[in-house]
C-alpha cells in the first residue's frame, strides 16, 4: 500500500485514505533511498500520538542544517531562487535560537489583550460586509466573506492599504500553490516571480514607515531593529510576507469549512444559535474536522524510533494533521460535528515551540465571522454543491456559494424560484 498525495480521489477526499493507513501503516515509508542517491527517506505519520510527540521531540525540526555533518556550499547567484530566500528567513522555518529570537519579537502582536481589543473592529467589518451581501439573495462564502474579513483584518494589523488587498490576494494563492505539495516547475517559476514582486511592494512600505512610524506591527518590527538582536530590513520584509499570508488563508479556511459543517447538521446549527458560550469549542471542532493546514514537515535530528519503525537522521517526516484530528484512539466518533466536544485537544495549530502564534486571532475572527453569519436575522442554506481546493497541504473550499431561506424564527421562507441567480464565485 502506496501513500500518493497526488491521486486526484485523495484530494477531493483525503480521510477514508487516512483511515485505511492510521489502521495498517500508521508510519509509513513513502520513498526510501535509493542506492547511490544522496536525498534522504521520507515518512508519513497518521496516528495521533505519533504526530504530537514528534511535534514536541526536539530531536525532529524544521531546518535541515543540524541534520547535517557539514553545512553545504553558497548557491550561486545565479541559481538563487527568491521564494526560498524568504521562506528561509520565516519563524517557521527556523530552529533556535533564530526561531526564539524572531517569536519573542512576534509574540507581543498576537497577545490575548491585543486580539480582545481587536474584536470590536473585526465584528463591524463582518456586519459591514454582510449587510452589502444580505441584500442579493446569495454569495460566495470564500471569496464574498471569508477573504475580505480575514485578509483586511492582518492588513490592519501590518499597515497595509485595503486598496492593495486584491493583488496581496493573489500573491498569497501563489504562496499556497509553491507550499503545496503538488509543486512543478511552471508553480515554482511563478512563486520567484511572485517574491520578487512582494518584497519589492513591501520594501516601499517599510521606507515609509521608516521615515514615519505609524500604530503598525511592521513599524514596531523596525523598531526593533534598535534591540540587541536587530532585524535586517530583509528580514522584516520576509516576515511581513509570512504574516500576511499566514494571517489569512487558514482562516478564510475555518470559517469556510466551518459555516458548510453547520449547515449540514441542522441540530449542531440550532445549538451554536442558542449557546453563545460555545463558540470558541465550535471554531477548535471546525479545525478539528477539517484541518486548514492537513500536514506539516520535519527532518529528524537523529536516529528515532516512531510507531516501530527506524528514521534516519536527516530523513523528512510528513505529519498528517488532518489524519490525527480524527484519530478514533484519540476523539470518540471522531467524524461526527460536536461542537461542545471536551476535551478537543486537536493539532491544527501544531504544538511545541512551532505552535501557530496566531491562534488566538485564528479562534477570534474564526468564531465573530461564523457568529456574525449564522446567529443573525438571515438564514442561509447551501445554495451550490461546494467546491474543495486543489491543494493538500492547505485544505480549503475554493467556492461555497449560500442563499437566503428566509429569516430565522419568523417562519418565512424565500421561494428560490423567484429568485435572480447568484453570481458565479470569483475565484479563489
Amino acid at each position: 500500500m502506496t501513500f500518493d498525495v497526488f491521486d486526484p480521489a485523495f484530494r477531493a477526499d483525503p480521510y477514508p485514505v487516512y483511515a485505511r493507513f492510521r489502521e495498517c501503516d500508521p508510519v509509513h515509508q513513502g520513498r526510501p533511498p535509493t542506492p547511490g542517491e544522496d536525498a534522504a527517506g521520507w515518512w508519513y505519520v497518521f496516528r495521533y500520538t505519533d504526530a504530537a510527540a514528534v511535534l514536541k521531540d526536539p530531536r525532529f525540526g524544521r531546518a535541515i542544517a543540524p541534520a547535517l555533518d557539514a553545512l553545504p556550499p553558497p548557491v550561486p547567484p545565479a541559481e538563487r531562487e527568491p521564494f526560498w530566500e524568504h521562506y528561509a528567513r520565516w519563524t517557521l522555518a527556523l530552529e533556535p535560537p533564530a526561531h526564539t529570537r524572531q517569536r519573542a519579537l512576534l509574540n507581543h502582536a498576537f497577545t490575548a489583550r491585543v486580539v480582545e481589543a481587536l474584536r470590536p473592529r473585526i465584528a463591524a467589518r463582518a456586519a459591514a460586509l454582510l449587510a452589502e451581501l444580505a441584500p442579493r439573495g446569495g454569495f460566495d462564502v470564500v471569496a464574498d466573506y471569508a477573504f475580505p474579513l480575514t485578509l483586511a483584518v492582518i492588513a490592519d494589523l501590518l499597515g497595509i492599504p485595503h486598496d492593495d488587498l486584491a493583488q496581496v490576494k493573489a500573491w498569497s494563492l501563489t504562496i499556497a500553490a509553491v507550499l503545496d505539495y503538488k509543486r512543478t516547475w511552471d508553480v515554482m517559476a511563478e512563486g520567484n516571480r511572485m517574491a520578487l514582486d512582494f518584497a519589492a511592494y513591501l520594501a516601499e512600505i517599510v521606507a515609509a514607515r521608516r521615515a514615519r512610524p505609524r500604530d503598525d506591527l511592521i513599524s514596531r518590527l523596525l523598531a526593533a531593529t534598535d534591540a540587541a538582536e536587530p532585524l535586517s530590513e530583509e528580514e522584516v520584509i520576509s516576515l511581513a510576507i509570512m504574516l500576511l499570508f499566514a494571517g489569512h488563508e487558514t482562516t478564510v479556511n475555518l470559517i469556510s469549512a466551518g459555516t458548510l459543517l453547520l449547515l449540514e447538521a441542522p441540530a449542531q446549527l440550532a445549538l451554536f444559535r442558542a449557546r453563545p458560550d460555545l463558540t470558541d469549542a465550535a471554531v477548535d471542532e471546525f479545525l478539528r474536522l477539517h484541518s486548514p493546514i492537513q500536514a506539516t514537515t520535519r527532518i529528524a535530528y537523529a536516529d528515532v524510533t516512531l510507531g516501530g519503525r527506524l528514521i534516519r537522521r536527516g530523513e523528512s517526516v510528513t505529519l498528517l494533521l488532518g489524519s490525527a484530528n480524527r484519530d478514533p484512539a484519540a476523539f470518540a466518533d471522531p467524524d461526527r460535528l460536536d461542537i461542545a466536544r471536551q476535551p478537543n485537544r486537536h493539532l491544527a495549530f501544531g504544538r511545541g515551540i512551532h505552535y501557530c502564534l496566531g491562534a488566538p486571532l485564528a479562534v477570534t475572527q474564526g468564531g465573530i465571522a461564523l457568529r456574525a453569519l449564522l446567529a443573525g436575522e438571515v438564514e442561509w442554506g447551501v445554495a451550490a454543491p461546494p467546491v474543495w481546493g486543489e491543494t493538500f497541504g492547505f485544505r480549503g473550499l475554493k467556492t461555497f456559494e449560500v442563499e437566503t431561506m428566509g429569516r430565522i424564527g419568523s417562519g418565512e421562507k424565500v421561494d428560490a424560484s423567484q429568485r435572480p441567480p447568484i453570481a458565479a464565485g470569483r475565484e479563489r
